[in-house]
């Protein structure tokens, strides 16, 4: 292995540890608000507004430039848009169910196979291929 090879298996295992840390935080403090605060689709509401809400704050904080165009076609936010904000949504609350319902270390390991999940959906659903190896 080179040496840029050895850099960017080190920041991608940093990454995915600090995805993963970020991830188990969250779950722990989801499971003790929804201890006391029991209302999963408010949680959910709440929390889909503060990472829109943020968002463009930091954006424009890390210097990333507005879009040049917006779709100017409604058909496209319907078709489009609209579907993905009514997944977004919907698994977010589910998480947010799942947490309220089961223990941390349960609805984490579903978390985690969603990958699996995604990739064997996506092979019966859409007849994609994937490979073993990675390129």
């Amino acid at each position: 292995m080179s040496f840029n090879k050895d850099i960017s298996l080190v920041k991608l295992c940093f990454f995915l540890l600090l995805w993963y840390s970020i991830s188990s935080c969250a779950n722990i403090v989801g499971k003790r608000l929804l201890t006391i605060f029991p209302h999963p689709f408010t949680v959910t509401l709440i929390q889909l507004f503060h990472g829109w809400a943020y968002s463009i704050p930091l954006l424009r904080l890390i210097q990333i430039p507005p879009a040049t165009y917006l779709h100017s076609k409604r058909i496209y936010y319907l078709t489009v848009i609209v579907p993905l904000v009514l997944g977004k949504v919907l698994s977010q609350l589910t998480s947010q169910i799942s947490l309220r319902l089961v223990p941390i270390s349960y609805s984490h390991t579903i978390k985690a196979l969603m990958p699996l999940f995604t990739v064997v959906l996506s092979r019966l659903i859409l007849a994609e291929k994937h490979s073993i190896i990675v390129r």
